[in-house]
């Protein structure tokens, strides 16, 4: 390989590994077929029209068409855009405006959708029937020479904080993002180490920075993929047991929801890479409970990953502390520089009590959002991403991410770490899902409220008292302790699948201060 390209990795898979594949609606494909079968649809592509430099808007689940779409819309110098299902129709109206999608490929369950949106795009909708009435073995593309630095994809935020921004990378920013957690997830100690002949299940959708790399990073280690659509917790992990899964992805919620359908321990350990949210410990002890080894990564659309989860090298620990380590710590990855910055842009001491702002770099960082100056001079800064993330460093080279900055709770201009405060309310038992808000108050700033998903009644003055003991026995301090507890049935999700606190924050005057008996 000469070059970092997208289709060299799939022509690689396809020599080094041809007893692996991917399985999707129970039908096994290995490499060199996938292989096969990407080279027709390019050849589709381009006979209905899809020309170089084209932007190509996806609406599709983890569909196998949708991960032969990253290979076969490379092959013909297009550039592939997820479209994010999840977003209301005006937000996603406005990505394909910004995109200047000239074509929308729509799966058999986003039709309705995607009539909805074709008034934007110059070109008919490509619908799956169009695509296999021009998929033939003689329908073969001109192959267009393509370079490392060529554009491959627009990635867009989810649009939590306003509305969506987009970033594009090229073919080497997307490979070296996915191969870097690799390899730090083999370097290190981490729970996800991912290794040849896993079986992958991903549950992060391909429209969210490609599933964190899966369908680049599986033909690469040589591990097989296991795609599946709108699917329940109940029928995630059906495809565990039937595929024997080894490994997947998916944010603290969908581990959250999985683990409630999984009565019994797995009979094979899984390993799961999560984010997009702090992970509390007390999901990691249920997840641990039944087989599940976790890592944490951290990063977003517009700097792709940045650290995972790992005890740092030549680091003696005791389990429990590895165990704290690998729930709340992350290293940055081979080749990431992450500094933890004042309001003055200062970097702020190593020690483990000193909060600031994480400011990232990296050999496929983006110079600036998409279209989006203001945006742009607003995040990118010295050749950094100021991320609006809060985090503490600590000696070891690790950092403890706390929170979003505008999320943050401020007493007493201290900073309250509330992932911290988060992880010792989720050690109550009954407690599913919690989140820290802030609440302004005139004369200190912000206090902490707490918002907890419970499966059952739990007395109020259960959580406080624990929370007091807590600070009795230092770990935390007393002024961290929320006066208010809320109650929620079901925690509001943004499009990534993260806690929406600011929804929370809209609807905290509605919610019950009291558990419904």
């Amino acid at each position: 390989m000469d070059q970092f390209t997208i289709p060299q990795v799939l022509r690689e898979a396809s020599d080094k590994y041809p007893a692996q594949g991917v399985w999707a609606d129970n039908q096994f494909t290995p490499y060199p077929d996938l292989l096969e079968r990407v080279i027709q649809l390019a050849g589709a592509l381009d006979q209905i029209g899809i020309r170089p430099g084209h932007v190509v808007g996806v609406l599709d689940v983890n569909s196998l068409r949708h991960l032969e779409l990253h290979y076969a819309l490379a092959m013909l110098k297009a550039v592939i855009h997820p479209l994010n299902f999840r977003l209301s129709l005006n937000d996603l109206e406005y990505t394909v405006r910004l995109a200047h999608d000239e074509w929308l490929i729509v799966g058999p369950d986003f039709m309705s959708l995607g009539h909805s949106l074709r008034h934007m795009v110059p070109h008919p909708l490509i619908k799956p029937e169009d695509i296999e009435a021009h998929r033939h073995a003689d329908n073969k593309p001109l192959m267009t020479p393509i370079h490392e630095n060529d554009p491959y994809s627009l990635c867009f935020t989810t649009g939590t904080t306003g509305r969506p921004k987009a970033t594009l990378y090229r073919h080497r920013d997307v490979l070296l993002s996915s191969w870097q957690m690799v390899h730090h997830l083999a370097l290190h100690d981490t729970p996800a180490r991912l290794g040849m002949n896993e079986v992958i299940l991903p549950l992060i959708p391909f429209f969210h920075m490609h599933g964190w790399g899966i369908p680049f990073i599986a033909p690469y280690v040589g591990a097989s993929v296991v795609l599946a659509g709108k699917i329940s917790p109940q029928e995630q992990a059906a495809l565990i047991y039937r595929h024997g899964v080894t490994w997947s992805n998916m944010v603290p919620t969908q581990l959250q929801a999985l683990l409630n359908v999984l009565t019994e321990p797995l009979t094979e350990p899984l390993k799961v890479l999560t984010g997009g949210m702090p992970i509390t410990a007390g999901l990691v002890r249920r997840a641990n409970e039944r087989h599940v080894a976790l890592s944490v990564v951290y990063g977003g659309a517009d700097q792709l990953a940045a650290a995972i989860s790992a005890v740092p090298p030549h680091t003696a620990l005791s389990s429990v502390e590895q165990a704290t380590v690998l729930a709340t710590r992350l290293l940055p990855l081979p080749m990431v520089e992450i500094r933890v910055c004042d309001e003055a842009g200062h970097d702020v001491p190593h020690d483990g009590k000193s909060t600031g702002e994480l400011w990232v770099k990296s050999p496929w960082l983006p110079s600036g959002y998409w279209h989006n100056q203001a945006a742009t001079l607003s995040h990118y800064r010295e050749g950094y991403f100021v991320s609006g993330d809060l985090g503490t460093p600590f000696p070891d080279g690790t950092i403890a991410v706390i929170d979003r900055l505008t999320e943050a709770v401020k007493w007493e201009n201290q900073w309250i770490p509330t992932h911290y405060l988060e992880t010792i309310i989720s050690e109550i038992e009954g407690i599913d899902q919690v989140a820290v808000l802030p609440v302004m108050s005139p004369q200190w700033g912000d206090k902490p409220v707490a918002v907890v998903q419970t499966r059952q009644a739990i007395d109020p003055e259960i959580v406080t008292a624990y929370l007091h003991d807590q600070a009795l026995a230092g770990r935390i301090a007393p002024i961290w302790v929320p006066e208010r507890i809320f109650y929620i049935t079901t925690m509001p999700l943004t499009s990534a699948g993260k806690i929406n606190k600011a929804d929370l924050l809209a609807k905290l005057d509605q919610l019950p201060e009291y558990p419904a008996v």
